[in-house]
């Protein structure tokens, strides 16, 4: 069978077509997607050193706040009161609830011993003025005995501006005894050992 020039023509131009096809299917894009995949390479190559000084200067940020918290914790410890001061914390409550409520109970719990702290609970119950009750938390805020409030109720009493509180506390002391026995200036003043440890003399 003889081919016009016309078939041949279309011919050739299938096959031209083909082989381009078949280049394209299994050489061109293997090679497109491989040079892609170098150029993502390269590019996370050429952030690598921007990435790893960001690294380096995060973990520089972390250290130094880390460094600061330790110092900050070491020094609250040290600023502990010692365990066996306990009389000094029952003038010290005194002195913060007796001007500003009316006490209606007081229980100080066992102390709980830590590695590294101990804690005394103390269960307040009074009534006072809602200012005063403000300025109550407020003494404890800046008291020198560290404490936290573990529970609070407060409710309002009927007929009045007062507020009936009950709080329970817990009070930090380092965790072993005192190297010298303690001195307190209110036992020479008078103002303890009493049976009510909360009432000064006269009172």
């Amino acid at each position: 069978m003889q081919l016009t020039r016309r078939e041949k023509v279309f011919i050739a131009i299938f096959i031209v077509v083909s082989v381009a096809a078949v280049y394209y299917v299994f050489f061109y894009q293997p090679l497109v997607k491989d040079i892609e995949a170098m150029s993502v390479q390269v590019t996370e190559g050429g952030d690598l050193p921007l990435l790893i000084k960001s690294k380096k200067e995060q973990l520089a940020s972390l250290q130094h706040e880390y460094q600061e918290l330790s110092t900050k914790v070491l020094d609250t410890l040290e600023s502990l009161q010692w365990p066996d001061d306990q009389p000094g914390l029952v003038v010290h409550l005194y002195e913060i609830f007796s001007s500003r409520s009316k006490m209606q109970q007081v229980e100080f719990g066992e102390m709980e011993q830590h590695a590294d702290f101990c804690l005394m609970p103390v269960n307040v119950t009074f009534t006072s003025t809602y200012d005063d009750f403000k300025d109550i938390l407020v003494q404890l805020e800046k008291s020198s005995y560290k404490n936290y409030i573990e529970a609070l109720n407060v409710q309002a009493v009927e007929g009045g501006n007062s507020v009936s509180v009950t709080m329970s506390l817990k009070f930090y002391f380092k965790p072993e005894p005192a190297p010298d026995e303690l001195e307190y200036p209110f036992v020479d003043e008078g103002r303890y050992g009493k049976d009510n440890p909360f009432q000064f003399p006269g009172q």
